[in-house]
């Protein structure tokens, strides 16, 4: 008995599956977006067990009138694995994780944003194993607004909190 052939077609077929386009049908069970969401699970499972040393920046900018929140998560080996941005102002706020693997490339950002108007938006960003974007949910409600956006990936978040109060 030959098991080349079936061993051949699994492989295949799994290989295959991760050649499918991620659609707004599939993105849930989709491989790819399996792998980065066990990254996000072993961040915050590491973060919630107190493995992660966290490091905070609080800036206020324009007189007072907007305020935004840097914390960069490290592991135990100097790794940053997230960094967490809040931001806001009289008539908005928005919130960014950004997710990253044991070799600092972003996988995942996970980003809200609302309005005095009642305008909510949420973000799941994916991106593949060298950082280039594989897939975006976005869901919104409400009328609309246009402030400003935080980004989608944030490829050295180390620079990025050192021009945070900028």
């Amino acid at each position: 008995m030959r098991f080349e052939p079936i061993i051949a077609g699994c492989l295949m077929s799994a290989s295959a599956f991760s050649s499918v386009p991620i659609t707004d049908k599939n993105w849930l069970s989709h491989p790819e977006i399996r792998t980065i969401r066990g990254i996000y699970a072993e961040v915050n499972s590491a973060d919630k067990a107190g493995k992660l040393k966290k490091e905070p920046r609080k800036c206020v900018l324009h007189g007072g009138s907007f305020e935004i929140d840097g914390t960069l998560y490290r592991d135990t080996n100097g790794a940053i694995r997230k960094y967490r941005l809040s931001a806001g102002s009289g008539d908005s706020t928005g919130t960014a994780e950004y997710y990253y693997d044991k070799k600092g490339v972003p996988h995942f950002t996970y980003r809200t944003r609302g309005a005095s108007n009642g305008t909510k938006k949420r973000d799941r960003i994916y991106f593949d194993s060298i950082g280039r974007h594989l897939y975006t949910n976005h869901k919104e409600e409400g009328p609309g607004y246009p402030g400003s956006e935080l980004e989608e990936k944030v490829d050295n978040p180390v620079a990025d909190m050192a021009n945070l109060c900028k």
